[in-house]
């Protein structure tokens, strides 16, 4: 029971803290974020914030991580309301591509001009995205795995071919070439191309 009440109240100053970097965003940029200001905005010291984010980059990492699990409920969701493979990626993926252009974290990183840009955030989800990438596939894969059972792939294909859609998810999401839907019926299409050469 202690230990139960423990990591409740751990979760909550967690909570806390993002949402108090959150604000501190919305209210004048990432640029501006400082464990100082954090500690002031959430009501406690600054150890307090470090004991429980670390530096600056671990806040950043938190904002993601925590992001990235709004990111999956929504692909879980749009996965399931559909019957078939290739429209319940290509639903997921336009899910997630339109929450990409209302995410405070992903416009901070790609609304900002290079000379703007934070380190902590574009790296985390650039060439520090691999437990993005890595968790997003898990959720996908096991989705897949649980909606479609008879799907032509071997486990090592499904890995290969939910790892690509991730990762063009991610690219989409955080450098924008195309519309959502656009880039959601390209990311389907490939799907589609690969079940296609894994039933022939």
């Amino acid at each position: 029971m202690t230990v139960s009440f423990r990591t409740e109240v751990q979760g909550m100053l967690r909570d806390r803290v993002l949402d108090a970097a959150t604000q501190l965003i919305e209210e004048s940029g990432w640029s501006s974020v400082t464990m100082t200001k954090l500690a002031a905005a959430v009501g406690v010291s600054r150890q307090t914030i470090h004991t429980e984010v670390g530096t600056r980059h671990g806040l950043a990492q938190a904002l993601a991580l925590r992001e990235l699990g709004r990111f999956l409920d929504v692909v879980r969701e749009r996965l399931a309301a559909e019957t078939d493979v290739v429209e319940s990626v290509r639903s997921a993926c336009l899910g997630a591509l339109e929450m990409g252009e209302s995410s405070l974290v992903v416009r901070t990183i790609v609304t900002s001009v290079p000379s703007e840009q934070d380190a902590d955030l574009l790296t985390i989800l650039t060439t520090e995205s691999g437990e993005i990438v890595e968790t997003a596939s898990l959720v996908l894969r096991e989705s897949l795995v649980e909606l479609y059972p008879d799907l032509p792939f071997t486990e090592a294909e499904l890995a290969v071919a939910v790892e690509a859609v991730v990762r063009l998810v991610l690219s989409a999401i955080t450098r924008p070439s195309k519309p959502p839907a656009q880039a959601a019926d390209d990311i389907a299409w490939i799907l589609e191309l690969a079940l296609r050469g894994a039933r022939s």
